[in-house]
């Protein structure tokens, strides 16, 4: 039991379910808000440094057993967060907990989307989320789009990521609505989250955007209003990505084309001394021609041999000996395509098709590595994957969309090259692995030393220091970046999108419910906005009605409200706390 844990089960506090890098860091986002933490810890999971359970009761057990819950306070408890990987363990364990407290509020780790729409119909104080879903946008928009990118909707409004450009005119901050005769329409201003120093630190949610390079804002887009997308939603539908023509013919093997060549070159040589050495016509010079290369016919049996010229013989003996061998050739290369793509697909490899350029490769095709690619091909651009397993999980389902799954060892080089590194946009490495994306990370380097690369690694320390140590730009941690979306949802808010900046900033999108009786119900917009922590975006009403963009300083907030905010982790967390806590007498 870690120094300073009682060892009677508290009331009132939060139990994770957990002791993986997510659940402990998941723990570690709650004591930031003040949260009392009981952690529930697998008999065989590995024990963390001490000092990140500081103050921490730690239960071993399983998570699923009535036992284990009641030792560590699950009846007492406001929330439980289940962060294991392992969703019919998670859902078994929240029906556990649901029966021991029925008012208790639960955050589950769901991949499953379908069942993470049914989950508040089965619970009615429960959020399912997904850990791949929240961080791979941080892959995607890495690898595409540099130090920042991609987009997401947050009040029926969808926003977008940019890094400002140089040259670019000042912008201003806060959101300022335009409305159009329908009303379905807005513009907003840009809004600066981050300025990216030359020394590469962070200058987080700065007060004004003067349109200098480094600069990170959110574009909210002049679109039409669109209906939220929740980490619980469906997973995307993407057209087929399969090959196109082209491809199509050079991925069985380009040397049928070559020989093709060498055939059309040699026939149309033949045609010409048959034309001018025999005399024939010209249809029958090709004619002799195409019959010799192929066999197909009996080549000069119409001339007269005994006075036929020497040089004509000799050179229909020569090409009838090269038309021999060519149709050799030919059977050769069709029945290696044929029997060697079916040999492949049997042992799991599927061909890559070589003219492929511009592409992204994805190493390692788990639940996080599958979402990337969904991510990636949702964008528009090619993206290839490989798996160690050819029985994977999400193998067949992105066989399934089109996009080409190789199976082997990403840390290879010679697997890589079948990726077609040479000529890929970048390489995400996001396996479960960190030694293995890391080495496919430096062997992808070494073919190509510009090459952009983004490295999944557990642990953000160790993130930080490969990030240092080996140059590699990007490095993303998981529990990084979606620990906070789950520490919010337990104390009942909702994280819409992570926003990773510099080397271990976030920057989290949420919206946040103003508690009846609390120190927000009644509060000023204006004092809410602090410098480097938070800024208020807009205001969702009780009534659902549309969102209210860009408050003005000493609007009132209301009971039932949701405000919209940029935020870092503590200037979430004291936000949050200012809508648990009650108002004191006036």
């Amino acid at each position: 039991m870690p120094p300073g844990a009682s060892d009677h089960p508290p009331t009132g506090h939060v139990v994770v379910c957990g002791l993986d890098h997510l659940g402990v860091r998941t723990a570690a986002e709650l004591r930031l808000r003040d949260e009392t933490v009981v952690i529930i810890a697998g008999v065989a999971e590995t024990s963390v440094d001490p000092e990140r359970l500081a103050g921490i009761r730690v239960v071993r057990g399983d998570q699923r057993y009535e036992g284990v819950l009641r030792e560590a306070g699950v009846p007492q408890a406001t929330a439980i967060v289940l962060t294991a990987d392992d969703d019919l363990g998670n859902l078994h364990a929240a029906l556990a907990a649901s029966d021991l407290n029925p008012s208790i509020r639960i955050v589950m780790r769901l991949f499953d989307a379908e069942l993470g729409e049914r989950i508040p119909t089965l619970f009615p104080n429960a959020v399912a989320l997904s850990s791949s879903a929240l961080a791979a946008p941080g892959f995607v928009s890495a690898a595409l789009d540099g130090e920042s990118g991609g987009s997401f909707q947050m009040g029926g409004r969808e926003f977008s990521i940019r890094v400002t450009p140089l040259g670019t005119g000042p912008a201003t901050t806060g959101a300022h609505p335009t409305a159009t005769p329908a009303g379905r329409r807005i513009r907003l201003d840009a809004i600066a989250i981050a300025r990216l120093r030359p020394d590469r630190s962070v200058d987080v949610l700065p007060d004004a955007l003067a349109g200098e390079p480094g600069v990170i804002a959110v574009e909210p887009m002049d679109v039409t209003a669109a209906p939220p997308v929740s980490h619980r939603g469906r997973l995307p539908r993407l057209p087929h990505l399969g090959l196109g023509v082209r491809d199509r013919l050079s991925a069985p093997d380009r040397r049928l084309i070559n020989l093709a060549t060498v055939i059309l070159i040699l026939a149309g040589i033949s045609a010409l001394f048959f034309r001018f050495v025999a005399g024939f016509g010209p249809i029958d010079a090709l004619s002799y021609a195409f019959a010799l290369l192929t066999g197909a016919g009996n080549g000069l049996s119409d001339v007269d041999p005994v006075h036929a010229p020497l040089a004509l013989k000799v050179y229909a003996i020569v090409l009838s000996l090269c038309g021999a061998a060519i149709v050799g050739v030919v059977y050769a290369l069709i029945t290696d395509a044929i029997i060697g793509s079916r040999l492949m697909r049997t042992l799991g490899r599927r061909p890559i098709p070589s003219s492929i350029r511009d592409h992204v490769i994805v190493c390692g095709l788990g639940a996080v590595g599958y979402r990337i690619a969904l991510g990636i091909a949702a964008r528009g651009v090619r993206v290839v994957a490989v798996e160690l397993k050819d029985n994977g999980r999400f193998v067949a389902p992105a066989r399934s969309v089109g996009i080409p799954v190789l199976t082997g060892d990403a840390s290879r080089p010679e697997v890589l090259a079948d990726l077609g590194v040479r000529t890929a946009r970048a390489v995400i490495a996001a396996t479960s692995n960190d030694l293995v994306n890391l080495e496919a990370a430096l062997n992808a380097r070494a073919v190509r030393p510009d090459m952009r690369v983004v490295v999944r690694v557990f642990d953000p320390d160790f993130a930080l220091r490969v990030q240092r140590g080996f140059s590699i730009r990007f490095t993303r941690s998981v529990s990084h970046v979606v620990a906070p979306a789950f520490a919010a949802a337990a104390i009942g808010s909702e994280v819409v999108a992570t926003v990773p900046v510099g080397d271990r900033r976030v920057v989290l999108f949420a919206r946040v419910l103003v508690m009846d009786s609390s120190r927000l119900d009644g509060a000023a917009v204006g004092p809410l906005d602090e410098i480097g922590a938070r800024r208020v975006l807009g205001i969702l009403g009780a009534d659902g009605g549309p969102a209210e963009w860009h408050p003005a300083p000493d609007r009132p907030l209301r009971a039932g409200e949701e405000v919209m905010i940029a935020a870092t982790r503590a200037g979430l967390a004291s936000l949050l706390q200012l809508s648990s806590t009650a108002a004191g007498p006036a």
